[in-house]
């Protein structure tokens, strides 16, 4: 039985471990050995070739540890894709939005070459289809804070805009154009996306849980709703703007009407027409 947290998806396996001392480091290269086991036993080979090890840490001096599998040392890289998202070992998501928008911006210039018409609903559903769900895809895990990673995201659909309403004069409003075509934001549809899961995961519907820091508060007061959270302190960007403390914060300032409303479908209309 492996100590270690093992994730298996088709054919992709990720094992991690937190490591504070040369001890655990050990503890996960013997939980390797006991992997080289089970996939002899269920005739499945890992190819070591193809395996990395991503230290996700912010020490200047990491723990240091060469881990192997079936003799051969396992590559360290400072970035890994995991299930279409990349992960850095300093949990920055400059990669992962570079490689997206980088992504988005060649299939959105395939669909302008290939589509001539005029008529904007057919545009639109081919940016919605073919573009924007490369700049979603788990953006729970990877939704950025820094206005650059921002704005990377916000151009792709921006040249989207001015694709479908056929319009490029450095005098048009891009913002108005977006209003007249009722397109929102990304960012404003990634906080809709966070909510809708924060949603199911308060609820049980999906298989997460919420960590053990969000408890209901010691008393409401006025400003709170009867499902608020206890707010927590942080003093590093990159866990305030997480997933569950940043929600956790969003869910709080939800109006009562709205958080308190008793199925998927109705929460997921009433955050969708919310300003922020």
């Amino acid at each position: 039985m492996v100590t270690s947290q093992v994730r298996l998806f088709a054919d992709d396996t990720a094992i991690y471990l937190t490591v504070t001392s040369k001890s655990d480091s050990q503890r996960l290269q013997n939980d390797l050995l006991k992997l080289e086991k089970w996939e002899s036993l269920w005739d499945m080979e890992f190819n070591p070739s193809k395996c990395q090890v991503l230290h996700i840490t912010r020490n200047r001096k990491p723990i240091q540890f060469k881990y192997n599998l079936h003799g051969q040392t396992l590559t360290p890289v400072n970035d890994a894709k995991y299930l279409g998202v990349d992960i850095s070992h300093d949990l920055r998501w400059n990669t992962h939005i570079s490689r997206i928008t980088t992504n988005a911006n060649r299939t959105l210039g395939f669909i302008k070459r290939n589509i001539k018409t005029k008529h904007e609903n057919i545009k639109t559903l081919a940016y919605k289809t073919l573009v924007r769900p490369q700049l979603e895809y788990a953006s729970c895990a990877w939704s950025p804070h820094t206005q650059v990673n921002k704005h990377k995201l916000e151009m792709v659909q921006r040249r989207a805009i001015r694709w479908v309403k056929n319009d490029y004069s450095r005098h048009s409003s891009v913002t108005q154009m977006q209003n007249t075509l009722n397109w929102r934001t990304l960012e404003n549809r990634r906080r809709d996306s966070n909510l809708i899961m924060f949603f199911k995961i308060y609820h049980g519907q999906v298989a997460i849980t919420l960590p053990d820091y969000l408890v209901p508060p010691s008393r409401l007061t006025r400003n709170m709703h009867p499902l608020s959270l206890r707010q927590i302190h942080v003093n590093s960007d990159f866990f305030k703007f997480s997933f569950f403390p940043h929600t956790a914060v969003m869910w709080n300032r939800l109006p009562l009407d709205t958080v308190t409303l008793p199925d998927l479908d109705s929460f997921k209309r009433a955050v969708t027409v919310l300003s922020y």
